[in-house]
């Protein structure tokens, strides 16, 4: 969640997730929503994936990630 609490791992939180997805996204530029979740896991463990799909609201609601349906793809927003 976004708000902090005294148990919150900060590693697992929405805005860390977030942050990662725009780095994989700025080395990779299109990503699959498996190969998104699959690099997440691969970074902060098996815990990541319940935080995921909050990060990528998230960062929809920042108009910073685009969804390419014609490919079935994510790629960072530029705009």
């Amino acid at each position: 969640m976004i708000i902090p609490h005294k148990y919150l791992n900060l590693d697992l939180s929405v805005i860390n997730v977030s942050a990662l997805i725009i780095d994989k996204l700025k080395k990779h530029s299109l990503l699959t929503y498996d190969e998104l979740l699959n690099m997440t896991i691969n970074a902060l463990g098996k815990n990541a994936k319940e935080v995921f799909p909050y990060s990528l609201n998230f960062l929809f609601l920042l108009d910073k990630l685009h969804y390419l349906p014609e490919l079935d793809v994510f790629q960072l927003n530029f705009d």
